[in-house]
């Protein structure tokens, strides 16, 4: 009976392999990069050429406003989204790339 209490004790008292923030990179470097690099350059691409071709930086930029926030604004803030998302992936993807070159482990990481 005792081996039964065991065995369910990973059910009870879970211990988790990875960090939260490693299982949240790496599942972003394997669904979302994608799809955020899509997101990305339809939605600075359609600035740049809708209704017209940017011919200026400041065009492009007035054409980034939303309501009353000035569109420079709205473009860092934009960059900073996206930065942060590929710090996140190649700084979890650096530490696994690490611990697993350093002990010489040939471990899958899925």
């Amino acid at each position: 009976m005792d081996h039964l209490i065991g065995a369910g004790h990973d059910y009870t008292a879970p211990h988790h392999h990875i960090s939260f923030v490693r299982a949240a990179g790496r599942r972003l470097r394997r669904n979302y990069v994608w799809i955020f690099a899509i997101q990305a350059i339809a939605y600075y691409g359609k600035i740049a050429i809708h209704p017209t071709s940017a011919a200026t930086l400041a065009e492009y930029s007035d054409r980034a406003a939303v309501g009353p926030i000035p569109g420079w604004i709205v473009l860092m803030t934009g960059f900073a989204y996206y930065f942060g998302w590929l710090t996140l992936a190649l700084g979890t993807m650096w530490l696994d790339q690490r611990q697993h070159d350093a002990k010489g482990d040939k471990v899958a990481m899925g």
